[in-house]
């Protein structure tokens, strides 16, 4: 709730569990709550229903979803075409608010705002503008048009990730997770991450964030 007030949303509903209604971080947060904030207290079993983990923080929030659209001359970009894994999408998020990427453009796959997401990002959806696309085509276009290199990702197909390819302005377009992306796709560029030792290929959320930290640097 606290990464919620830190980015400028507005709780419209706030639930606190009985046990921690004096917990020195509820009461700082409930400090900067505007007083239209709906305060609810409820008994523990209740809250333990309400909340989406087995572990949960001790506040939930009730949110609206901050709007977001492509800004008109971005630098970096990251694109996730079918990541299914919530845990992988919310760690990626969180890599791009890491480098300061001016959105992440979502298509398919995994819900950005599911608790998982939200959660492995650690507040970063709040803070990154997440835009969402039905079609991984129309994606491609919009970034186009704003005057961004569109480069695709491959296990070894492309340009050395840290040779020039993702030189700004860049959206880097990563694939889902068992499949990866479609080199029929129509993207400017394709890139990849050389491995000299043994494994075969990385994590998406791995691979991404490296990705994003050369392209921020490059």
């Amino acid at each position: 709730v606290g990464e919620a007030l830190d980015a400028g949303c507005q709780p419209s509903v706030v639930i606190v569990p009985e046990h921690a209604e004096d917990d020195a971080a509820v009461v700082a947060v409930e400090r900067r709550l505007p007083a239209s904030v709906e305060f609810l207290l409820v008994r523990d079993h209740v809250f333990e229903r309400l909340a989406p983990s087995t572990t949960p923080q001790p506040m939930l929030a009730i949110v609206a979803r901050p709007a977001a659209s492509l800004p008109a001359a971005p630098s970096v970009v990251l694109v996730l075409a079918g990541v299914s894994d919530p845990g992988n999408l919310g760690t990626l998020v969180r890599a791009a608010d890491a480098v300061a990427a001016d959105a992440v453009v979502v298509v398919g796959g995994a819900d950005p705002w599911g608790p998982k997401a939200v959660r492995a990002s650690a507040g970063s959806v709040l803070r990154v503008p997440i835009v969402q696309y039905g079609q991984l085509d129309d994606a491609v276009d919009a970034l186009r048009e704003a005057g961004v290199t569109v480069v695709g990702t491959d296990v070894t197909g492309g340009e050395p990730f840290d040779q020039g390819v993702l030189d700004r302005p860049v959206a880097i377009v990563m694939g889902s997770e068992p499949h990866g992306l479609d080199r029929d796709v129509d993207l400017d560029a394709w890139a990849h991450i050389a491995m000299p030792g043994r494994t075969e290929s990385l994590n998406v959320a791995m691979a991404g964030t490296l990705l994003l930290h050369e392209a921020s640097r490059s």
